[in-house]
This record gives C-alpha cells, sequence and structure tokens, in this order.
C-alpha cells in the first residue's frame, strides 16, 4: 500500500506538470517561475517516498528556470507572404523564367494555374524560396514586368508561439524521463499499467507538439509568394501601317462593279422565270390603262361647246 501510494502521488505530481505545460502554451505570456514552481509541487510529498522523487521535483525547478532564458534567447520567427500581379511582354517567358529563378535560389514551385492562350494567356504561379532570399526574389519579379500592377507583402510572426511549445517541450521531457525511472522501478502489474498509461498520454502530447514546431520551423524558413501574369494590351495603331494603297482600292472597287453585275444578270434571271405570271398582268394594265385613255378623249370631243359669254 505504501508503494502504491508513492506511486500514485509521483503520477499526479506528473499529470499536473503536463496540465502546467498544456495551460501554458494556451496563454501567450509564461508563468512565473515562482507559479511554476508552485504548480510542480502542489501534490503533497510522501514522507517516505524514495529520493528520485526529489531529484524529479528539483529537475522541475531547473527546467522553469531554463525556460525564461531560452525565451530571451530566440530568434524572431516570421512567416513571410507575398501576392504581386505584374503586366508582361509575353506570359509563357515570364512563366520560364520565375521558375528557373526559383530553383537559382534554392526554391520550388508550388502550383501553376494557366488560363487563355496565344497573346491573351495568363498564368497565377505560386513558389517558395527561402526566407533570407525573399526580398531578392521580389525585385526578380518586378524586373521581368512591364507594369507593376498590385503588390502586397505580409508576414506573420510566430516565435511567441514557438517559444511557449518550447518550454511545453521541456516539461513533457522531464515528466516522460520521471515516468520512465517510475516504469522500470514498478514491481506490481498494476502500478506497471498505470505507469504506462500516463506515459503514453505524455508522449502522444510530445509528438503533437513536435509536429507543430516542425510545421512552424519550416514555414518561417520557407517565404510564399505568388505572382498573377497578365499579357501587355494591344494598343490601337493611330497610323495605318501599310498607307495609302491604289491598287488595292482599284481591286476592291473592281470586285464591287462585278458584284453588281452579278446581281443585275440574277434579277434579269428571276424575272425570265416569272414572266408568264408578271407579263399578261402588265399586257392587261396596259391595255386596260390605253382603253380607259382612249374613252375620256372621245368624251372631250362629244361635250357640247359652251355658249359664248355676254360682254
Amino acid at each position: 500500500m505504501h508503494t502504491l501510494k508513492i506511486l500514485s502521488t509521483a503520477i499526479l505530481a506528473a499529470l499536473l506538470l503536463a496540465a502546467c505545460g498544456g495551460a501554458q502554451s494556451a496563454s501567450a505570456p509564461m508563468l512565473p517561475q515562482s507559479e511554476m514552481s508552485a504548480m510542480a509541487t502542489a501534490a503533497p510529498m510522501d514522507p517516505g517516498a524514495p529520493a528520485a522523487l526529489e531529484s524529479y521535483d528539483n529537475a522541475v525547478g531547473d527546467v522553469a528556470q531554463s525556460a525564461p532564458a531560452s525565451q530571451q534567447a530566440a530568434q524572431r520567427m516570421v512567416i513571410k507572404t507575398a501576392m504581386i500581379s505584374l503586366q508582361v511582354e509575353n506570359v509563357p517567358d515570364a512563366e520560364a523564367s520565375i521558375r528557373a529563378r526559383a530553383e537559382q535560389l534554392g526554391g520550388y514551385v508550388v502550383s501553376v494555374q494557366t488560363n487563355g492562350s496565344g497573346d491573351y494567356q495568363t498564368s497565377t504561379i505560386t513558389f517558395r524560396v527561402p526566407s533570407d532570399t525573399f526580398g531578392a526574389a521580389l525585385a526578380d519579379l518586378e524586373g521581368l514586368a512591364s507594369k507593376v500592377l498590385s503588390r502586397s507583402v505580409g508576414g506573420d510572426d510566430v516565435t511567441e508561439e514557438f517559444v511557449d511549445l518550447d518550454s511545453r517541450m521541456r516539461n513533457l521531457d522531464a515528466t516522460r524521463d520521471r515516468l520512465l525511472d517510475l516504469l522500470a522501478k514498478a514491481t506490481k502489474v498494476e502500478d506497471a499499467l498505470q505507469v504506462n498509461n500516463a506515459l503514453t498520454d505524455v508522449q502522444g502530447q510530445i509528438e503533437q507538439i513536435q509536429g507543430r514546431m516542425k510545421y512552424l520551423k519550416d514555414s518561417a524558413a520557407m517565404a510564399t509568394i505568388t505572382a498573377d501574369l497578365q499579357p501587355v494590351p494591344p494598343q490601337p495603331a493611330i497610323v495605318p501601317e501599310n498607307g495609302w494603297q491604289p491598287l488595292r482600292v482599284a481591286r476592291q472597287a473592281l470586285g464591287d462593279l462585278v458584284e453588281f453585275g452579278q446581281g443585275l444578270v440574277e434579277l434579269g434571271i428571276v424575272l425570265l422565270v416569272w414572266s408568264p405570271v408578271w407579263l399578261p398582268l402588265l399586257l392587261l394594265g396596259r391595255w386596260g390603262w390605253r382603253r380607259a385613255r382612249r374613252g375620256s378623249r372621245k368624251a372631250a370631243k362629244e361635250a357640247p361647246a359652251a355658249p359664248p359669254t355676254m360682254p
């Protein structure tokens, strides 16, 4: 029972330490050294506990003292990004130049999206380069452009988050080492299972923190740039390129005359084909008009002359 009480006390202290590290990561500023020591020693130590538990308490205090020093020594970690829109003379050539330049700077192309073809082709290329070549890459992009349409540069400072993760990692490492010692000294199956469960939980937290820290390191080490390439719009011609060409004008006029003659011939063919229809109607109308005219003349001759008027 005495051994079980010692193991339970040690596991409780380890879990409290892990919880302390999680709370510290959730809040931006680190806890003061006095609070960390108080949390680490919150569980009462059994008077008959082995000396290893006392050394574990001292190790926690050493971690708490080293955390602020690591925060002061840490360099700023900034994830750099940029978006730039350019007008270029030739979109495919500019895209090829960006690919080659990214490789020269030690980077790589992430994605390329192309729309249209020929003189109307546009392209959006995203690539990553080392952060220390970020400015040089932007300068090279602007050198390819006939006109810079837009430019947006930003950065996300993740130094504070990285320092918090590093501090939490130190605490979890100390907890894992202590649990390994307890697991090696366990004499009962029940005690070994309890320690092993706590060790599995701590190891899972360590792996999560390691993954996040690796992501932050990689993101800060490589800057991301997205370039939107657009062709230069064509300029309208103010003066005709070929000037005055009389032969071309005469050729055009001759073509118009031939088309007009063809139209007249086609009209004659149509009238000839439809002559059984329109020719009788035309003759009938002419006969009726002449007869009406002849009748009007005859009536004018037969009409009596008007009597003379008296002065």
